[in-house]
């Protein structure tokens, strides 16, 4: 089970009532009448054309709308039911409408918030016309067809037991099994596409800024899938995950600055790609008789600044924490991407030439890419996983330094790859010290304005003396070679 402290996991209600439900999966569209049916895709169609059918065409009890799961079918059958019920997805179109979004929108000069596309291209389904299908309704919100694509070419045909999985995105179905596809589908929301992001004006307005980790967020949704029956196939799953979601957030972060920099108007770049709490940190003096306990646990005291104070910094925390991986994988490229992030911040404060910085953000967007395969194939092994998550907590200083945003990549990625390394091996002597200290990690990161470096540090060097003390999966034993070996 996903190590979560009891306070963070989610408890949503939708609220339907079972008579409610029943009517709506009744009446639902049913695939089944359309099975036989194979549509034909013509030379020049894509599924950039292909039209969404809504989810209730998902809804019949005899496809997902079941209420309880049939354990022995590949499929539970009830993901509309979890979805529409408990998923948080199905109320992002009614929370434009609640009191803080209005009062955002009034903030933007927006008259309705449930009809501006600003909104809309990540509240809900938001399509053309020509590509809504009879049942297509936008106040579902984020629904199947957000994450599994538009389903008229695939909506009958994908119960047939001939069905080819294989040739599923030809008929305009997302691949979400391929972990670098589904979070890439996550991040056109939680990280933003082209002008479609939410920026600082955004964030000014009252937006709550965006974070991302494909494995823990996934993890705190409902889960309307089933995890692999295989053993085999189930381990180190949280692990991988949390891996390759790093690689696509870093890759998307960085090809989102590239073609924004082609298309820039205006000030470039938009301040949403800089760390927030280098800026907006508690700052008092001494009226306000502060004792020297107080003024430790402010981040502006006890910082490092690697650039000059108040001058933007780049929100690293893709970077940061995903450098230690890409260390272990690939040591030449990890050097390599190092100095271009080094030349990236240089240029975004202004010193770096043009055409210097152009040059290695290009070659940024390249390497980025090509390490979303190199992380896609590698392979996680006890030792690998122990030595990864002693490199991430042994730098306690170096990350709560680089600020509150990549101090939560950390502490994410720690619970990930922990429990990936417990869920393959086995509870080890002092799975409830080491439970205890990531416990305590997450209180950390739990209020980004009261975050305290020096607490962090404390207790990340906490949980690196519990990892250490740990044998099993000892690093120890393992050569860098053979830990780059894990992934060949």
């Amino acid at each position: 089970m996903k190590h979560f402290p009891s306070d963070t996991r989610r408890r949503l209600a939708l609220g339907l009532t079972g008579l409610a439900l029943a009517a709506l999966t009744g009446l639902a569209f049913d695939p089944t009448l359309f099975a036989e049916i194979r549509p034909s895709l013509d030379a020049d169609n894509s599924p950039e054309a292909f039209s969404f059918m809504g989810a209730a065409s998902c809804s019949g009890s005899a496809c997902h709308g079941g209420t309880s799961a049939r354990t022995k079918l590949k499929i539970a059958q009830n993901e509309f039911y979890i979805w529409s019920e408990k998923d948080s997805h199905a109320k992002a179109y009614e929370a434009l409408m609640n009191a803080d979004s209005k009062r955002i929108a009034h903030n933007l000069k927006i008259d309705k918030p449930e009809r501006s596309p600003r909104c809309l291209v990540c509240h809900a389904m938001d399509v053309d016309v020509h590509r809504q299908g009879s049942l297509y309704d936008i106040t579902e919100g984020v629904s199947c067809e957000s994450c599994h694509g538009p389903a008229e070419k695939w909506l009958g045909p994908h119960i047939r037991k001939d069905w080819d999985g294989k040739r599923s995105q030809e008929y305009g179905m997302v691949n979400t099994k391929d972990l670098a596809k589904r979070g890439d589908k996550c991040l056109s929301c939680h990280l933003g596409v082209g002008q479609n992001i939410v920026d600082h004006e955004l964030i000014g307005a009252g937006h709550p800024r965006l974070k991302f980790e494909l494995d823990n967020y996934s993890h705190a949704m409902p889960s309307h899938w089933q995890s692999p029956k295989e053993k085999r196939d189930r381990e180190w799953l949280g692990a991988k995950a949390w891996a390759v979601g790093q690689a696509v957030a870093l890759r998307n972060e960085i090809h989102l600055l590239a073609n924004s920099r082609k298309a820039r108007t205006g000030l470039w770049p938009d301040f949403v790609h800089f760390d927030c709490y280098a800026c907006h940190h508690e700052v008092v003096d001494n009226l306000r008789q502060l004792t020297e306990e107080d003024k430790a646990q402010q981040r502006w005291r006890v910082r490092e600044y690697n650039g000059k104070p108040g001058r933007p910094v780049w929100n690293s925390s893709s970077h940061t924490v995903f450098r230690y991986l890409v260390q272990q994988i690939a040591p030449e490229d990890a050097k390599t991407l190092d100095q271009m992030i080094s030349v990236l911040h240089d240029g975004l404060s202004g010193k770096r030439t043009a055409e210097a910085f152009d040059t290695t953000l290009s070659k940024l967007a390249d390497l980025t890419s090509a390490l979303v395969g190199k992380v896609s194939n590698y392979k996680f092994t006890p030792a690998a996983s122990m030595a990864l998550m002693r490199s991430i907590s042994g730098d306690g200083k170096g990350l709560a330094n680089t600020g509150f945003q990549s101090a939560e990549q950390a502490v994410l990625a720690l619970a990930s790859l922990y429990d990936a390394h417990v869920d393959t091996q086995g509870q080890p002597g002092n799975y409830k010290a080491v439970k205890e200290s990531i416990d305590g990690l997450y209180a950390d990161i739990k209020h980004g304005r009261r975050f305290s470096a020096v607490q962090f540090e404390r207790d990340l060097s906490k949980l690196h003396a519990s990892l250490s003390a740990e044998r099993g999966g000892d690093s120890a034993q393992a050569s860098p070679a053979e830990l780059r070996a894990a992934g060949q």
